[in-house]
């Protein structure tokens, strides 16, 4: 038999890690002194703890080999070979999800420094209710809003769209179940016929507080975070819940134009 420290040195572990193991019930000593609770081990157990060590080496969790050896695939080549394979897809979905994550990081770090939105102070405006007709993209779609404006603004012509204003509407449409959904629009009449493949909206009467963006549209939700954490408490203004929507008009020169202007629209409690 081999006391606890011949085991544990076997495979350099410490005794620690084989009291641990014991207590979550992974490798338990074939005799424990009834007088002393000194733990010994067969000699053939040493190549048991050789493939939990091995295991863990690669990476799988405690939880993980516990269940491989209660069900004895720890001793079967054709059951641990199956589980070796199921780890190897874990590993490279993890993998795969870790380069995701550092492209991101990557692309975040090469671009230049970004200085904050030039404090506003927003103006309180009433606007009548007005009919959109367009694209939608939510959340569980595929895509981006940015691929949905280039699925969009090549069709805008099929829509019989107001003379005035000129310009676009991106709208944000909170919904019932608590989702939202984006719109890019246009404005239009009441009599204007829906087009195949695009809904409609209506962008209700109230009052909203109208701030600037000025920039590429990358920007735009420092300026959201902005207006809604600092320019609007420092009006005394309170956002309330609704569609919110940015309108490029006239001074909107395209959306990665460094001096493109982009008018956002919140609403606001009375």
């Amino acid at each position: 038999m081999l006391t606890i420290g011949q085991m544990a040195r076997c495979h350099g572990l410490t005794t620690k890690t084989l009291r641990h193991y014991d207590s979550i019930g992974l490798f338990t000593p074939a005799l424990t002194g009834q007088d002393n609770g000194y733990r010994y081990y067969k000699p053939e157990q040493i190549g048991t703890l050789g493939r939990i060590v091995w295991l863990r080496q690669l990476g799988m969790g405690l939880e993980e080999i516990r269940g491989l050896a209660d069900s004895g695939a720890l001793h079967s080549v054709l059951s641990l070979r199956q589980a070796l394979q199921a780890h190897a897809g874990e590993l490279e979905t993890q993998i795969a999800r870790s380069q995701n994550v550092l492209g991101q990081l990557q692309r975040y770090l090469a671009q230049p420094e970004r200085s904050l939105p030039a404090p506003q102070t927003p103006v309180r405006v009433t606007l009548a209710a007005q009919r959109i007709i367009g694209m939608a993209w939510q959340q569980d779609d595929q895509g981006s809003i940015a691929e949905l404006w280039q699925r969009f603004e090549p069709r805008e012509q099929e829509i019989q769209r107001l003379a005035e204003p000129v310009g676009t509407y991106g709208i944000c449409q909170p919904l019932s179940d608590g989702q939202w959904r984006y719109v890019a629009g246009l404005p239009v009449s009441a009599e204007a016929p829906l087009v195949e493949g695009m809904v409609e909206l209506e962008i209700p009467a109230r009052q909203y507080a109208r701030v600037e963006h000025r920039g590429t549209v990358q920007t735009l939700p420092e300026t959201f975070r902005a207006a809604y954490s600092e320019w609007l408490p420092a009006a005394g203004m309170r956002a309330d819940e609704g569609v919110e929507f940015e309108y490029t008009g006239e001074r909107f020169f395209g959306p990665m134009h460094p001096d493109s202007v982009v008018e956002l629209y919140i609403p606001l409690k009375n």
